[in-house]
């Protein structure tokens, strides 16, 4: 009897707390709430580092793109920028130097750092001086984003996109925005480059 009003017990404690963190997803969650700009429906959570939520901001698409382009004009790093992929629910900046000291089995660190020793000095599209380089994601999704973080970029992107092309900060959002108006992607979560220590942009859970 005691074993079954325990079981019973633990049920209870396991649905409140399921209960709670739904709750408290659903309170924040930014997606389909008033732009905190604009007051126009909201497509998209903007905040300034990855997995702050209770201070992430509902944007539309509009506001989202001008926060972007001041964001990566500021930034005085280097970054790999994969391409917009519907599924995963997060579109954010990790810098290395967090990412190896949290991640320490995922290769996209390594993997980055070579690559942005390869950026050309200037942006493929205008001309102007590239920081960014972009990875088109095609094979990406909301189930298998997860292999590129553990793999690397290498081995699995590149293996089936177009060679990386080096962009400037202009040019780089330029080509963020169209995939998210053309492909109709939304992101809970959106996170921009900050400060000047290099890293990934990159589609991934939360």
């Amino acid at each position: 009897m005691k074993t079954i009003m325990l079981l019973v017990l633990l049920a209870c404690i396991l649905a409140a707390v399921v209960y709670f963190v739904v709750r408290r997803k659903t309170d924040v969650w930014p997606v389909g709430k008033p732009c905190s700009l604009c007051g126009a429906e909201s497509g998209y959570g903007y905040e300034k580092e990855a997995e702050e939520l209770a201070n992430i901001k509902p944007m539309c698409l509009t506001c989202l793109v001008a926060q972007l382009e001041k964001d990566y004009a500021a930034f005085a790093g280097r970054a790999v920028v994969i391409q917009p992929a519907d599924g995963p629910p997060s579109y954010v900046f990790q810098p290395l130097k967090e990412w190896r000291q949290y991640v320490k089995k995922s290769k996209i660190a390594d993997d980055t750092a070579s690559l942005l020793a390869k950026l050309e000095p200037t942006c493929h599209d205008c001309g102007r001086k590239a920081n960014f380089l972009w990875i088109e994601s095609r094979g990406l999704n909301g189930d298998n984003f997860t292999e590129t973080l553990d793999k690397g970029i290498s081995e699995t992107l590149l293996r089936g996109n177009p060679k990386p092309v080096s962009l400037c900060a202009k040019c780089c959002v330029g080509h963020i925005a169209n995939d998210l108006r053309d492909k109709h992607i939304s992101y809970g979560e959106v996170c921009s480059p900050r400060g000047a220590e290099n890293g990934f942009v990159v589609p991934m859970g939360l």
